[in-house]
């Protein structure tokens, strides 16, 4: 009998492992990966690098320190494609997984996805990150008719390996030309320019603006820089672009405001004499309607940044153009996570507003 029993409990085990290895090569074999690198990408420049960083390694060489390791972080960049396939997945390493206290940690090392659904590009689902190797299933039961997307990537990491995954039968390949946008806006600040506490990446004003606006934005926003070094002017001339957007208002001090942004707009003018150039105020500081310091110091940035305006109109200058405080997020304070840094509304509000300004410079 115990003879009888030991043996119906190997034979158990053989069929358990049996189903679990049917399992798992079932599972291995639901997706077809393919390197985004082979597809379509979007928000970087030069577009011919192998790799996600936003700035290219001649560019970073003159570049501050900080601004260099922040370079490497894809905000703005997407990945455009397009496939029949009815599921989607992705596969994706960062250098670092890490969190930061006002942003998800999608919106930090996850992915997001936009398709076109015939009239605009409408969000569709996330792919969540555990680790510095993640993979996720974002969408699956499509109806499996051929369709364009945009696969956004992280905002505050760094992609060191990006696959989207498809059914073994449907087919994936680069977007059709007529999808790629033909005009470039570069846009250059600080940490609200990069995206930080966009609860998603596509959701970065930078990103809505491309959707919006059926253009390419390059996404020159560092945390806790953006602060009008003159080397910065070479940085941003070195890519060609329809519209240049100053958003570096939040991070440096008046005096640094005061001393630079004339010099360096002059320089940006110098190597692009005929690009048009958006100077903005920095956004609403919530704290400024409390702290009478705060208020006193956003006053006076925003004053150097008029003044240096002025000068530059005065000087002849054209294609100057100027977004004041009052107009990019709201007057209800209920556009940010910490006082500074933008939720979605508010990037959506400053995305609207500037979409007003360039839609009458394009």
């Amino acid at each position: 009998m115990r003879i009888l029993l030991y043996l119906i409990l190997i034979l158990f085990n053989i069929a358990a492992v049996s189903a679990v290895s049917a399992q798992t090569k079932a599972t291995k074999a639901t997706y077809v990966y393919t390197d985004a690198q082979t597809l379509t990408k979007n928000g970087q420049w030069p577009l011919n690098t192998s790799d996600y960083q936003r700035v290219d390694t001649v560019g970073r060489m003159s570049l501050p320190a900080t601004v260099q390791v922040l370079a490497h972080w894809s905000s703005g960049i997407n990945i455009m494609f397009q496939t029949n396939s009815k599921s989607i997945a992705v596969k994706w390493k960062i250098a670092k997984y890490r969190t930061i206290p006002t942003m998800t940690a999608v919106s930090s090392c996850g992915l997001d996805l936009y398709g076109w659904n015939g009239t605009y590009w409408q969000y569709v689902g996330i792919g969540i990150p555990r680790s510095e190797a993640n993979t996720d299933v974002i969408i699956k039961a499509m109806a499996g008719k051929m369709t364009h997307y945009r696969l956004y990537l992280p905002i505050g990491s760094e992609p060191t390996q990006v696959e989207i995954g498809i059914d073994p039968l449907a087919s994936i390949k680069p977007a059709d030309e007529h999808f790629i946008p033909k005009k470039r806006i570069v846009i250059y600040g600080s940490s609200i320019t990069q995206g930080t506490a966009a609860s998603r990446p596509g959701m970065t004003y930078t990103s809505i603006l491309s959707r919006k606006l059926e253009v390419e934005t390059i996404n020159l926003g560092f945390n806790g820089s953006g602060k009008i070094e003159i080397e910065l002017a070479e940085a941003v001339a070195r890519i060609p672009a329809d519209v240049y957007v100053l958003d570096c208002v939040p991070n440096p001090s008046p005096q640094e405001i005061k001393e630079r942004t004339y010099p360096f707009v002059k320089k940006l003018r110098r190597l692009r004499p005929n690009t048009p150039i958006v100077m903005m105020e920095s956004v609403t500081r919530e704290r400024a309607f409390w702290d009478l310091e705060s208020q006193a110091k956003v006053k006076q940035q925003n004053a150097e940044f008029k003044t240096a305006y002025n000068r530059l109109l005065k000087d002849g200058e054209k294609q100057l153009y100027y977004l004041p405080t009052e107009t990019l997020n709201g007057n209800d304070h209920e556009s940010s996570v910490d006082g500074t840094h933008l939720t979605d509304l508010g990037f959506m509000r400053l995305a609207e507003t500037l979409a007003r300004t360039l839609k009458t410079i394009l």
